[in-house]
């Protein structure tokens, strides 16, 4: 019985195919051909070292794409939530007026106080949802919060160029104002 070692780099016995047994010898490289062995295996050597930076290349552009594709997509959800709740301002601020036309008549105490609960829990719903309510009132006037619909007289040089008072309320949900406050600024009469 014959066995045969397939391993890689395992000497080839004799394979039945005459000879005698013996390893055969190995015909030596000549150097013209080792020279063209080396050749292409630097080039292999090179080629992949190519296509090694390019794949580290398309990666890292494929990782800024990704990171650029996030940030549009949070920064669209961010103008869109800023959109709904700029018109659910205006709802705040009807229930506002009806509080403030309600507080007028007596016999509607109880109607007022029931619009003042939602209210107040429409405004505790907003400012979980990150939107925090701007009232500079005696504040220095700022047209990056406020938007100045008129002036007030003052005395007091020091109230002059400050907010004397708050018109309709502002927001701002984050660092962005979704609806500046009006606001009348005060100017110094003698």
């Amino acid at each position: 019985m014959k066995v045969h070692d397939k391993r890689h780099g395992a000497r080839p016995d004799d394979d039945g195919e005459g000879g005698n047994g013996e390893n055969e010898a190995v015909a030596p490289i000549d150097a013209a051909e080792l020279d063209a062995l080396r050749s292409r295996a630097e080039a292999a050597e090179k080629k992949l070292r190519e296509i090694q930076e390019a794949f580290l290349t398309a990666r890292a552009d494929l990782e800024k794409t990704r990171e650029r594709v996030e940030r549009d997509l949070e920064k669209r959800v961010a103008t869109k939530f800023g959109d709904l709740v700029s018109a659910l301002l205006e709802s705040l601020d009807d229930l506002d007026r009806a509080i403030e036309t309600g507080s007028q008549v007596a016999a509607a105490a109880p109607f007022v106080q029931g619009v003042g609960i939602v209210r107040d829990r429409f405004l505790a719903d907003l400012q979980r949802a990150g939107v925090e309510r701007i009232e500079p009132a005696g504040e220095a006037f700022d047209p990056n919060v406020a938007e100045a619909v008129g002036f007030a007289p003052v005395k007091d040089p020091d109230q002059a160029d400050a907010v004397a008072q708050v018109v309709r309320a502002g927001y701002r949900l984050g660092d962005r104002v979704i609806r500046p406050a009006r606001v009348l600024v005060g100017r110094l009469v003698s």
